[in-house]
């Protein structure tokens, strides 16, 4: 995995160098990677694991042109490309039933009809079905700039100003979802953070429901605006069970008449995201990956908020994982009309869910448009090379490197 969680340009420049050492070296390379893109841009041949056990193998052309696992059909499936066009991704689940039997051995069947069901999704839902008209700017930003100080040479004596974020503007309109892309340090995170008051603005203005929202106002609204933050392990409190976890902000905002009703409250917000009352006396250490996530959607959802910032919340888990977190998201902002800031490295991701984008470039935000018109014709160079640098797996590219070599 020595790409996972790496934007786009760095994880080219880490690729190209593995193939430099393949190529001029004759290094053998054994890659271990979630990511199927990269699988595609950099190996020769597939080894597809579930279980821990080898569900199939072939060539890098014959596993992504004709894949014959049901495993391994999901996998394909449910990642999403900058061609996707539907709103609920399938995931692996919907290929592949796996039978438990008593001595724990396992049993995997293929769903029947699974790709037609697929092929029906894909026809049935446009993106447009799944979005109710804006009805006003719920966030405005104006002129939003987060410097940081930091010392540097002997004891520490020279002084420089970072400037995370550099004078940014930009709008979401209410029940929509704006995609936040960018390189590594380019100040994603820090915006987003400064939008909830979590980190200490410079100056600018962040105009909220109409309203300019100050240091002191920010208590009355964190009910409204919440963060999933990027890693789900560190994200939740291991002391805590998940029914703890889940009454805390309820308590603490005063949500709910008793313990009773937070109780109620605590499981139906489990069932929301595909969990259920049999986890609440469990600790995060006893969930999957995919769960803590879960859980952490969960307890930004307890205070009923209409803005959430979505940060790398789905940037380390494999595509199967991924896509359930992300069609939850979907329907979540469907049900509740929420809004979201959606930071990602990953751009076919942010094409998937977001309604606009917005690239960000040192600090600056450098091109906002729509979603589809800017990965079809983006206007700023510095987008232009982001795009450039996604692994390409479309069939004809992989059939054309399998030529040459």
């Amino acid at each position: 995995e020595p790409t996972t969680a790496l934007d786009v340009t760095v994880q080219a420049r880490i690729l190209q160098i593995l193939r430099e050492l393949r190529n001029d070296l004759g290094v053998a390379v054994l890659f271990v990677t979630h990511d199927l893109g990269v699988v595609a841009d950099v190996a020769d041949r597939v080894v597809v694991m579930y279980r821990g056990k080898v569900v199939e193998q072939g060539s890098v052309l014959s596993i992504f042109e004709n894949p014959s696992h049901p495993y391994v059909k999901g996998l394909l499936a449910c990642r999403p490309t900058f061609e996707t066009k539907y709103r609920i991704l399938p995931t692996v689940e919907d290929f592949l039933h796996a039978e438990e039997a008593k001595d724990g051995s396992l049993t995997l069947r293929e769903r029947p009809n699974a790709m037609e069901r697929l092929s029906n999704l894909e026809n049935k839902h446009d993106p447009k079905d799944f979005r109710r008209e804006p009805e006003q700017t719920l966030l405005e930003v104006k002129d939003l700039k987060v410097h940081f100080t930091s010392g540097s040479g002997f004891l520490r004596k020279t002084r420089q100003t970072v400037k995370a974020v550099d004078g940014v503007d930009l709008s979401i309109a209410k029940g929509k979802t704006l995609g936040l892309v960018g390189e590594s340090g380019c100040g994603k995170t820090t915006l987003g953070r400064a939008i909830l008051g979590l980190v200490h603005a410079r100056s600018g203005i962040v105009r909220y429901d109409g309203a300019v929202l100050q240091a002191s106002d920010m208590r009355s609204y964190r009910k409204r605006m919440q963060i999933i933050f990027q890693d789900p392990y560190a994200s939740l409190n291991p002391r805590l069970t998940i029914e703890q976890a889940l009454t805390e902000p309820l308590t603490v905002h005063q949500i709910g008449s008793g313990s009773s009703d937070r109780r109620e409250r605590v499981v139906s917000l489990l069932e929301e995201v595909g969990l259920s009352s049999a986890h609440l006396l469990r600790y995060p250490h006893e969930f999957s990956g995919g769960q803590r996530q879960r859980l952490c959607v969960a307890r930004a959802l307890a205070v009923e908020p209409e803005f959430l910032v979505c940060d790398e919340c789905v940037s380390a888990m494999d595509v199967s994982v991924q896509a359930q977190v992300l069609n939850l998201l979907n329907e979540l902002q469907e049900s509740r009309n929420l809004t979201y800031l959606f930071i990602s490295h990953d751009l076919s991701v942010v094409k998937f869910v977001s309604d606009e984008v917005a690239v960000m470039q040192a600090g600056r935000i450098v091109e906002t448009n729509e979603a589809e018109a800017l990965y079809r014709q983006p206007k700023d160079p510095y987008t232009q090379k982001l795009l450039d640098a996604v692994p390409k797996s479309d069939l004809k590219e992989l059939r054309e490197r399998q030529r040459r070599n």
